[in-house]
């Protein structure tokens, strides 16, 4: 975007039960239904729980820290009911997709017990205590071999067959469990991610034996209706095999110092999956986990428009910030000239990634008042083509940069 200037040619994982930060004041946007409380998804901090709604596959159902929400790719979330209890697990049942469930805090303090929905969200009932209780679960799994069968964890594991009506206690958790998966093929069987592995019980949680070799962290698991079961392993990346789990194929690793925390699956595409970053991003991936994009904007960011922005770039802007953005001068990306600060890096390198996709486009259309050389397009591009220019800029990034993009990037500075 910058005009030529004449002489131009490892970390420690943090506790996944450690809270972020809360949730921000809400606004009220316009296009939402009437009444509806809507927000940008960017100030929900806490996602507790993700799904896909099978009714409208683009958005998501989010379980926050202020109740449930439908995450849109346009950056909004709207509060689906009036309920805003701390959701702390959410679960739908995968043969009845009105049939949500879900535990946590109620606003005024104390615990939930177990949460029941006939109607995606709309209205909740409690349908338990839980052993114990009232509980609190941090994570829920419906069986997908029998969606009667419930599995909770509260001190240990929990189990309920009738629906989540009545619980017993089923046996332990490996230490520091933080996410449960439910067999799709096997009630007994169920999967655990904790702080010392990946682990597997296949007698309804008594015992429990490694489901992956390497006793690295595990952050998250989920099992498709299909049988396919995803973890994350730290140090390793997404590693998907098929039940039972007998080998596993590593799908990605440019995590950096970054790790997803949920996962959630297309019913109608297994190839497309969304992950909520630790640091509170969703990010989106459309082959199986292999490759990353934002959540924001992925509906349309097809590889037409993703071809025809990069073309946009090179026309405009790589004579000054390189070819799939380097910068001018790589080796020096803090150089200035008379006029200030050379082009930066829009890759990995730099800091273009602390920008939100509406400053990144404002500075294409405006100009920068940091160097006079950065130019306003604004009469050259329409706002549609800057906003393009964007999504192609941000295919440069890895999982990193994506999910510390924006307000989050203060996060990542360690």
């Amino acid at each position: 975007m910058y005009v030529p200037a004449r002489n131009t040619i490892g970390t420690v994982l943090y506790p996944v039960a450690v809270s972020l930060i809360g949730l921000l004041a809400a606004g009220h946007l316009l296009g939402a239904p009437a009444g509806a409380e809507t927000i940008p998804i960017d100030r929900i901090a806490h996602i507790h729980g993700v799904a896909v709604d099978p009714a409208q596959p683009s958005r998501l159902y989010l379980a926050t820290h202020s109740g449930l929400f439908r995450g849109a790719p346009d950056g909004r979330a709207t509060r689906i009911g009036s309920s805003t209890d701390d959701l702390m697990s959410f679960a739908v049942d995968p043969t009845d997709f009105d049939m949500l469930y879900a535990s946590g805090h109620p606003e005024e303090g104390g615990n939930l017990g177990v949460l029941a929905s006939r109607d995606r969200g709309a209205t909740w009932e409690r349908v338990a205590a839980g052993v114990g209780g009232p509980v609190d679960f941090h994570a829920m799994a419906v069986s997908g071999a029998e969606p009667s069968v419930i599995y909770g964890m509260f001190n240990g594991l929990q189990m309920s067959r009738d629906a989540g009506r009545t619980w017993l206690k089923a046996g332990p958790l490996p230490e520091r469990t933080f996410a449960l998966a439910a067999s799709a093929r096997d009630v007994a069987t169920v999967y655990a991610a904790a702080m010392g592995g990946l682990f597997v019980s296949r007698d309804e949680g008594r015992s429990w034996d490694p489901a992956f070799m390497q006793p690295r962290p595990a952050t998250l698991v989920e099992v498709t209706a299909e049988g396919r079961i995803y973890a994350f392993i730290y140090g390793v990346g997404l590693v998907v095999g098929d039940e039972p789990g007998t080998g596993w194929d590593v799908r990605s690793t440019d995590f950096g110092d970054r790790y997803p925390l949920k996962l959630a699956i297309d019913p109608g595409d297994p190839e497309r999956i969304h992950v909520v970053a630790d640091t509170g991003a969703i990010l989106t991936s459309k082959d199986g986990g292999r490759s990353w994009g934002s959540y924001l904007g992925h509906d349309r960011e097809t590889p037409e428009l993703v071809a025809a922005a990069r073309k946009t770039y090179e026309e405009y802007c790589q004579a000054c910030h390189g070819e799939k953005g380097v910068g001018e001068r790589p080796k020096d990306m803090h150089a200035q000239d008379q006029y200030g600060f050379v082009a930066p890096p829009l890759d990995n390198s730099s800091h273009g990634w602390h920008h939100d996709d509406g400053n990144l486009a404002h500075t294409i259309l405006n100009g920068s008042p940091r160097n006079p050389r950065m130019m306003p397009f604004k009469d050259i591009m329409p706002e549609e083509d800057a906003k393009n220019t964007v999504a192609y800029i941000k295919t440069l990034w890895n999982f990193r940069s994506l999910a510390c993009q924006g307000t989050r990037h203060m996060r990542c500075m360690h």
